[in-house]
């Protein structure tokens, strides 16, 4: 019998066994890009030579959007061996195998401008998620900012995000995710929690109206405490302080 576990097994082929799609693919580049600059322009630095780091970068999509845009000090790995290939075979010499529990050990730079970790959370035993992200906070340069993707269950569809892969291992509403960071260190004016809308085309904006009227009518029962965020993932911003202000 096979002494893998059986996140252990699917991570080896992630690629393969989740039926990703390829970069190599102009389309499908194209979209994902958009997609990209949609979520995560507010966060990207405006020095195109600040210090990024790319935890669980999969097939590398965030790290080639983050080149074709100008930023030169890019550093990445991923636990799957398979996508560390695909990131070689797309160019991406600098991406490594590596565990992102074991981040405070990670050969780079001390600190980090920004450090990416864009649905990776949902992945770790829980036990441990609280660990990772004081090693994130760790690995911040002060003034530095981490941006985080994953499920939300708040959302009316949040069921599918969770578990629509078999190595999810748990997920987060907005008040579990805010509870989670101040846990590790992070202060609540620092932490911005919103919407991952990432629709890259014209129908996929209006099914994030649709979606934003399911969740007002879906949330109608419930009192104060209802979530606010209706997208299928969350979007979150943790930043360090500025020691020098």
């Amino acid at each position: 019998m096979n002494p893998q576990t059986t996140t252990e097994r699917f991570i080896e082929n992630y690629h393969t066994r989740r039926r990703r799609q390829s970069l190599e693919d102009p389309q499908v580049k194209k979209l994902a890009f958009r997609s990209l600059r949609r979520i995560l322009g507010l966060y990207l630095p405006k020095d195109r030579s600040a210090n990024i780091l790319d935890i669980a970068c999969g097939e590398g999509s965030l790290l080639i959007f983050l080149k074709e845009n100008g930023f030169t000090n890019l550093s990445g790995f991923d636990l799957s061996p398979e996508n560390v290939g695909i990131c070689h075979h797309l160019g991406l010499d600098e991406v490594q195998q590596f565990d992102a529990l074991r981040l405070t050990e990670y050969q780079g730079p001390e600190q980090y401008d920004c450090i990416f970790a864009m649905d990776i959370l949902e992945h770790l035993p829980k036990q441990a998620a609280l660990g990772f992200l004081e090693q994130v906070r760790q690995r911040l340069a002060p003034g530095g900012r981490a941006v985080f993707q994953t499920p939300n269950m708040g959302c009316i569809f949040g069921l599918l995000p969770r578990y629509c892969d078999i190595t999810h291992e748990f997920a987060l509403t907005e008040t579990s995710a805010g509870d989670l960071f101040l846990a590790a260190g992070f202060e609540r004016t620092d932490v911005e929690i919103r919407p991952a809308w990432s629709a890259a085309s014209t129908l996929g904006r209006m099914r994030e109206v649709y979606l934003r009227v399911l969740h007002t009518l879906f949330y109608l029962a419930q009192n104060s405490s209802r979530p606010r965020i209706p997208t299928m993932n969350l979007l979150i911003c943790a930043s360090r302080p500025n020691l020098n202000i």
